[in-house]
This record gives C-alpha cells, structure tokens and sequence, in this order.
C-alpha cells in the first residue's frame, strides 16, 4: 500500500500489537476486520486440522494486508494467520471499511488489483 492509502486507513484503524508467534486469528473463525502490517511480518497459512502440518501460504510484511475475505464477504476466515515475530498491525472494522471503499476509488482499484494478483498466484501454485 502506498503511503496515502496507509494514511487514510490508519484514520478508521486501530493499532494492535502481536508478540511473535501470537494468532492474529484463526480459520475458520468469523471474520469482520481487515488488517495492515505497519511493522513486523505475518504467515497465512492453513491450519484447520491441528493433526496435520500446516501448510504456508504466504509470508506477508510491511506494507501488506490480510483479511480482506472476511471483510468484503461477511465470510468465516479461509486461513489461520500468525506473528512471525513482534509485529504491530492496523486492524479496520467492516462498516468503516466499506465507507472508505465508497469515498476513494483509488484504495478500491488498488484492492481489487492485489486480490487479483493473489488470485493469480494461487492458481499458478495448485498448477505446480
């Protein structure tokens, strides 16, 4: 995210902080929160079956954002998310987020641009 969009977040955000290992949350569980990384970095990775290893499915740091399924479909999360070490992140609630949405189709453009991508990256890892 540029540097703009982090300053309009950050106006509808609220900063928490996760000491490293900590679950930001977990999947499976209700979502209605996007958040930024400010500092620090995080791993989405699939860990709904504790019997079994969990599989990384991304390594995402400053800059980067998680949890936009749950925030734009009112949907239980797809994936588990976890500190990789002391990071501080925003966390903006849903109501505020689709107002924002509305306001600043720059932000809107960039979001679905990134969801995209990730779209993309996805589909080429389950063809290798």
């Amino acid at each position: 995210m540029t540097a703009d969009a982090l300053s309009i977040l950050s106006s509808i955000a609220e900063e928490k902080v996760f000491g490293k290992s900590n679950q930001v949350f977990e999947k499976g569980d209700q979502g209605s929160s996007l958040y930024i990384i400010i500092d620090g970095s995080i791993r989405i990775h699939d860990a709904y079956d504790v019997q079994k290893a969990s599989k990384t499915l991304a390594i995402l740091k400053e800059g980067d954002f998680f949890g936009e399924l749950s925030i734009l479909g009112n949907e239980s999360r797809s994936a588990s998310a976890t500190a990789v070490d002391d990071s501080v992140l925003l966390e903006i609630g849903q109501e505020p987020f689709h107002r924002m949405l509305m306001e600043n189709f720059d932000l809107s453009k960039n979001l679905i641009s990134t969801l995209a991508d990730r779209i993309r990256q996805l589909t080429n890892k389950l063809q290798d």
